[in-house]
């Protein structure tokens, strides 16, 4: 065996110790320390390798990072995470299926989520109520119409859901802001995934360079740059 053959191997060997020796506990979180985010760190390069986890995540082990904090926050596995959180335009946002079963997953509350539906004069799907008891008390998240639809512009966008699936877009949006009023911490005051798009089609594409230099113009001369003498 070659010197640089014993050189790999004892290296090999060193860092195989050093990870079976990290001390780590994430139930303080990923960031709490070294060990925990070298150990997430190395999690996160063997998921950004998998050609399974959906493509945001591969050959990204930094949002796999992420995705490992979020499901740790959460107690479920990381991969969950990863198949149901979507970045939109810079924004994390979940599934709407997600946040419906992590809802009734979650154990806060009695029966799982209802849906009080209306439909107009001409039959059409109209409104939705969603709904749960906690403790033989009704707790109701705000009612939503296709008139509110319509004036937030959700209907307008071109290839929008509302037109083609208004019942199911109806549920999605009721039970994301029954999330958010009722048990945000479930969910982790995120948005859907839904929401997010519509969000980020309101607000027009984003010019990376151009908020690049308007960052650096409103911060240049903010201090006095003042010469040390020697």
């Amino acid at each position: 065996m070659s010197d640089t053959e014993r050189t790999e191997q004892t290296t090999e060997v060193a860092e195989q110790k050093q990870t079976t020796s990290l001390e780590t506990d994430f139930s303080k979180g990923v960031f709490a320390s070294s060990n925990n985010f070298k150990m997430a760190w190395q999690m996160a390069q063997a998921l950004a390798s998998s050609s399974i986890v959906p493509q945001n995540f591969q050959k990204n082990p930094s949002n796999c990072l992420i995705a490992i904090e979020q499901a740790n926050r959460l107690n479920m596995s990381p991969f969950l995470v990863m198949q149901n959180l979507y970045v939109i335009q810079g924004r994390p946002s979940w599934s709407s299926q997600w946040i419906i079963a992590a809802v009734n997953n979650s154990g806060k509350f009695d029966i799982e989520l209802q849906f009080d539906e209306k439909k107009d004069k001409d039959g059409k799907p109209f409104s939705c109520q969603c709904w749960t008891m906690q403790g033989g008390r009704r707790i109701e998240g705000i009612t939503i119409d296709m008139d509110l639809a319509r004036a937030e512009g959700w209907t307008s966008k071109n290839g929008s859901k509302w037109r083609t699936m208004p019942q199911v877009m109806l549920r999605y949006r009721a039970a994301s802001f029954f999330a958010r009023m009722n048990c945000p911490e479930v969910i982790l005051g995120l948005y859907s995934r839904e929401e997010a798009e519509e969000i980020a089609y309101a607000e027009g594409p984003r010019d990376i360079r151009v908020e690049a230099e308007q960052a650096i113009a409103s911060g240049a001369n903010a201090e006095e740059f003042v010469v040390p003498e020697e």
